[in-house]
Formats: C-alpha cells, structure tokens, sequence
C-alpha cells in the first residue's frame, strides 16, 4: 500500500509488511537550491554534492539507515540486474545495470528516476527485495520480469513476490512516436498501453506496459500496487526530465529489509 506521511514528506512511502522499508523520494523537505529545490537525489545532474548527501541522508532516515549502507545502480537504459549485498554499499553507483536485488538486512538499494518507473520489489517470507530502473527501453527489454525471474531462481515463489509501481510521467503526458509504439508493442504482443493520439504519435501507459509484462511472468494481479501519479502533471511533489528539462533533479526509489528472514540466498 502506498502512503503519502504528509505535506513535506522526504518519501512517499510503500507498506508491504514487517521486515522491509521502501519508498520513493519526493522533491520536498531538502536542502537543494532552484533549479534542484529542494530535495535532488542525483549527483549526476549539476546539484551541490553536499546537497545531495544531506538530501540522501534525511531520505534514508525512512530506512533506519545511513548514506554507507546505500547501493545504487549505473543505470544505462537497458536489463541488466546485479545481486548486491554490503560489500558495494556506499561504493559508488554499479556499472552497467539498471536493477539490484538483495538478500543482506540493511543494504539499502536504489534507483534515480525522473519521468521513469521506480518498481520496487519485495518478498519479505523469501528475504529478497529489489529496485528496479524502467524506461520505455527498460520497459521493452522487459527488466522487471527479468529481475522477476532472477528471485524466482533464488527460490521466491509468486505469491511471495509484491511489486510497488511508483511515481513516474504517466499515459496523460507520455506522448511517443512510432519507434517506440513499434519497441513496446512487438515486446507485450499488444499495443494495449498505447493510446492513439495525434498522427504518428501515441500515449504510453508505462504503468500498465510494466504491469502487463510482470504478470506474464507469473506475478499475481493483486500483488502489483501501482500509485498512479504522474511526475509531469505533480510538480509540487516531484521532479520531471520532460516537463524541467536536463536540469532537473532526481527522484529516488529505494528498499531495504530491515531484519534477517528466512533466505535463499546462497
């Protein structure tokens, strides 16, 4: 379930059960100047470093957790997924994917988003959560069942597997041309998270392209909480790349398990 704490929240917050603490940031409660005001979770887009340290620090008070404990992910448009644990924690981000998934209580794992999907997987029972990058290229490479899949053979069951959909540009302001209808649709075999709009273009529900591929892979319908709002239409709550341009700031989606469980990990 998805909880929004209050007015100047640092996260929006996803309850899926003792163990595991998850959200995604918002851009309110840091301590960002314009045009990164006031909380950006990216060092990459220009923002005072000390900045982005104090904002990750008041963010990862959720977790019960410091900035050291914190892994992030190179992010490269594509679906690679990486299994983390302490070691690369407080490192720098990890080269080259665009997910991390971990068994270790207290690692805390993270993606930046700004118009994309943050998918936030948890199994709480198994001792396994995720965050997960997804763009429209993400999307298409089918990161998030491929991630899916990786903690099914770490022994995960479906019905133990919940997936949070977070914040990101929705149908009402994602506007896409023919390459990428041609890239979602040849990957879902259907068009139907592609709304016709004006000539060549459509409108892409990536929350529903995301959804659709994960439950092909065998995550129940009811398992998947998507919090349905939009980064382009909410600039009060968050930062958008199409609606701010290069310049905007980042969100950031983040998970921890907070105590050990019963794991698969090897």
């Amino acid at each position: 379930m998805w909880v929004i704490p209050g007015s100047e929240a640092t996260s929006l917050l996803w309850e899926v059960g003792p163990g595991v603490r998850a959200g995604v940031s918002t851009r309110r409660g840091g301590a960002s100047r314009p045009p990164f005001d006031t909380l950006n979770w990216s060092y990459a887009v220009g923002d005072d470093p000390q900045a982005v340290t104090e904002n990750r620090r008041r963010v990862l008070a959720w977790a019960h957790a410091e900035p050291d404990q914190l892994v992030t992910a190179g992010q490269v448009h594509g679906a690679a997924v990486a299994v983390v644990g302490p070691e690369e924690a407080g490192r720098g981000p990890v080269a080259g994917v665009d997910g991390l998934l971990t068994a270790h209580p207290g690692t805390v794992v993270a993606v930046a988003v700004a118009d994309c999907v943050p998918l936030l997987l948890a199994a709480p029972q198994a001792g396994w959560v995720g965050a997960i990058h997804a763009g429209w290229r993400g999307t298409a490479a089918k990161i998030g069942p491929q991630a899916v899949q990786r903690l099914f053979e770490q022994g995960v069951r479906p019905d133990q597997l919940w997936v949070g959909i977070g914040p990101s540009i929705g149908p009402c302001c994602y506007e896409v041309d023919e390459p990428v209808y041609t890239a979602i649709s040849q990957a879902l075999g259907s068009d139907r998270p592609l709304r016709p709009g004006r000539p060549g273009h459509w409108q892409l529900d990536l929350w529903l392209a995301n959804q659709m591929a994960l439950e092909a892979v065998g995550v129940p319908p009811s398992h998947i909480e998507c919090l349905g709002w939009c980064t382009a239409c909410r600039s009060d709550w968050f930062f958008s790349y199409r609606r701010d341009g290069p310049r905007s700031g980042r969100m950031g989606g983040w998970i921890c398990l907070t105590s050990p469980t019963t794991s698969t990990a090897s």
